[in-house]
């Protein structure tokens, strides 16, 4: 971010002195202390000088892009947006304007928005590679799988040497499922690192070959380097579930939510946990703000159902449900506990469809397991549709 600053506040400078009074010295000065201070470290100060020099002239665009960027530098990106609105409303073909803007919109989790800049940005400068990779990140966080990971190895290919992106790319591998391209790249460019950020992605791709002593042993060197790092809780967590200690497993996701209130793993599992412990109350909570994060989630919707069914919700259970079975046709769970909510509802009709259905999936499961065909085993921890 600092080299972004110092590349595009000057032009800023010089783009709002054409248009204001030189006159204006009090907002110079402001600015000029401003920047002193906050070459010196003393954040706070600068905060309150670019304040003094908005203050003085509200309609400086250098004086609002440097307040804008105090607040992002100091972590308080919500109180950074209406200035850089306001900035990009008057010089809107200003490509680091649009970057800030963009990155603050990403760290108050509104991604859609930080997308929509972000991409306007990687149109004009298709070899940036920090803005790529934050604009990856936004598709991922959209589950934008596929063109996340495409953002994202346009930036790797780039720059192999770029770690942030090389995890950040195989962790995207691991949630699409593409265990084996996971594997190559960590093979290719993490086999001797040992950063903690390198040991984390190790050990989700132990986690997903369900090799779940190797995922824990990676999950610890990786908490030993940097007890901090966003989704090392939630991971763990998942690991230790799968295991069956489902007490260490709730207390790791309740400290990723510490830090990371919006991660999905974090509420999805501990939302199944609490429900399982009857506290439908804190499960609804947490499984909503899972479904927030990917509203298609077919294993979410059939939990965030469970609860509602407990609570007596039937109609939020029933839409829910006929969402799991659409995705998962298979899935016999979901069919049994949309015919109670049909029944619950009254809907005669839906009701015997629905168990014409689950008595021919039965039968159909009869027949394999008299055939001896293997079932695929998803773990008996979660009774979930395969994601």
């Amino acid at each position: 971010m600092n080299n972004w600053r110092r590349r595009y506040l000057p032009v800023l400078c010089a783009a709002a002195l054409c248009g204001f009074s030189f006159a204006q010295s009090t907002a110079d000065e402001a600015i000029a202390r401003g920047t002193r201070l906050q070459r010196e470290g003393d954040l706070q100060g600068a905060l309150a000088a670019f304040r003094d020099a908005v203050e003085s002239a509200p309609q400086r665009i250098d004086a609002i892009m440097s307040l804008a960027v105090a607040y992002l530098h100091i972590g308080r990106p919500a109180e950074a947006i209406p200035g850089l609105r306001k900035a990009r409303e008057s010089v809107p073909r200003h490509q680091g304007v649009a970057y800030f803007l963009g990155l603050a919109y990403f760290q108050v989790h509104r991604y859609r928005e930080a997308r929509e800049e972000l991409a306007w940005v990687v149109r004009r400068q298709p070899d940036n590679s920090q803005v790529r990779h934050l604009h990856g990140l936004c598709l991922l966080k959209l589950g934008e799988l596929a063109e996340g990971i495409q953002a994202l190895e346009t930036v790797v290919g780039a720059d192999p040497d770029n770690r942030q992106a090389v995890c950040t790319l195989g962790s995207a591998y691991i949630r699409a499922g593409l265990v084996d391209r996971a594997e190559a790249l960590v093979s290719q460019r993490l086999r001797d690192d040992e950063t903690p950020e390198a040991s984390l992605i190790k050990g989700s791709l132990h986690l997903a070959r369900k090799d779940y002593q190797s995922a824990l042993a990676d999950f610890e060197r990786a908490r030993i380097g940097n007890a901090a790092l966003p989704t090392l809780h939630s991971q763990t967590g998942v690991a230790l579930l799968y295991e069956g200690r489902r007490v260490r497993a709730a207390e790791e996701f309740r400290a990723e939510l510490a830090n990371n209130p919006s991660d999905f793993n974090a509420n999805a599992f501990l939302g199944w946990l609490v429900q399982q412990n009857g506290e439908s109350e804190r499960a609804l909570d947490l499984l909503q703000a899972a479904h927030s994060q990917n509203e298609f989630d077919t294993g979410v919707q059939y939990l965030l159902a469970q609860v509602h069914s407990s609570r007596g919700s039937w109609r939020e259970s029933e839409a829910l449900l006929e969402e799991v079975v659409t995705a998962q046709p298979g899935f016999i769970p979901a069919h049994v506990m949309l015919a109670r909510a049909y029944a619950k509802l009254n809907r005669t009709e839906r009701f015997r469809e629905r168990r014409a259905i689950i008595d021919k999936l039965n039968a159909q499961q009869q027949e394999r397991d008299l055939q001896g065909v293997d079932q695929l085993y998803d773990g008996s921890v979660l009774s979930m549709p395969k994601r």
